[in-house]
C-alpha cells in the first residue's frame, strides 16, 4: 500500500507536467499567430507593389506606342503576373489577376479565374468568372463576399480600360466541383465562394453599366 507521500510526490509530478503542456501549448499558438500576421503582412506590402506595378507599366506602355519607342520592351515584362486588377469597394478587396493558363492561377494562391472566362477583348459578351476561399486565412480573398447587395459595384482594370459593373443577381449552389452558372446575354462578371459551415457556394453576377480609361 502507497504512503500518503508517494502519493502526493505522483500527482505533483502530474499537476507539473500538465503545467509544462499548457506553458508550451500557449507558447507555440502565440508563436503561430504572430507569425502568421507578419506573414500576411509581408503578402499584403508585396501584392501593393505587384498592383501599383501594374498601373505604372500600363502608363509606360502608353507612352512608348505613343512616342513610337520600342526599345523599351523590358519594362513590360515586369508585370506579365498580373493581367488585369479586381477592386470591389464594398468589401475594400484590391486584388490582382493572373493569367487563367498560368500556373499561379490557383484558388489557394491568387483569386482563380475559372478557365471558361472571356475577357472583354476576347468577345462582344464577355463573361468573367471568379472564384476564391472565404473563411480567415491569407488567401481567403472572398471572406467578405457576403457583404455585397443588390447594385453595388465592382470594377475590373484591364488593358487600359476600368470596366464597371453592378451587381445584379445573387444565388446559391450546391458544392460539387462543377458550377452550373446562369449566365446573361450581356458582358458581366461572377464570382464564386463557400458559404462558411455549409456545402453550397454563393454566386454573385454583376452587369457591365459603363466603362473609362484609366
Amino acid at each position: 500500500m502507497e504512503s500518503r507521500k508517494v502519493k502526493n510526490q505522483r500527482k505533483n509530478k502530474r499537476y507539473s507536467f500538465l503545467i509544462v503542456l499548457g506553458i508550451s501549448l500557449l507558447f507555440f499558438s502565440a508563436t503561430y499567430f504572430i507569425y502568421d500576421h507578419y506573414e500576411k503582412q509581408r503578402q499584403d506590402i508585396q501584392d501593393t507593389e505587384k498592383i501599383e506595378e501594374f498601373f505604372e507599366v500600363e502608363e509606360t506602355t502608353e507612352e512608348i506606342e505613343q512616342e513610337e519607342v520600342v526599345e523599351e520592351k523590358p519594362v513590360v515584362q515586369k508585370q506579365e503576373n498580373y493581367i488585369g486588377i479586381l477592386e470591389i469597394p464594398k468589401i475594400k478587396l484590391k486584388r490582382g489577376l493572373v493569367d487563367k493558363n498560368s500556373s499561379s492561377n490557383n484558388v489557394n494562391k491568387n483569386i482563380y479565374t475559372v478557365k471558361e472566362t472571356s475577357f472583354p477583348d476576347e468577345k462582344i459578351n464577355s463573361h468573367i468568372i471568379l472564384a476564391a476561399h472565404s473563411g480567415n486565412s491569407y488567401v481567403s480573398f472572398f471572406k467578405n463576399l457576403t457583404k455585397l447587395s443588390m447594385k453595388d459595384q465592382v470594377y475590373l482594370y484591364y488593358k487600359g480600360t476600368k470596366y464597371i459593373y453592378e451587381v445584379s443577381n445573387r444565388y446559391e449552389i450546391k458544392k460539387t466541383g462543377k458550377a452550373e452558372l446562369k449566365l446573361t446575354n450581356a458582358s458581366d462578371i461572377t464570382l464564386i465562394s463557400c458559404i462558411s459551415g455549409t456545402d453550397k457556394q454563393v454566386v454573385y453576377v454583376a452587369t457591365l453599366i459603363a466603362k473609362e480609361n484609366y
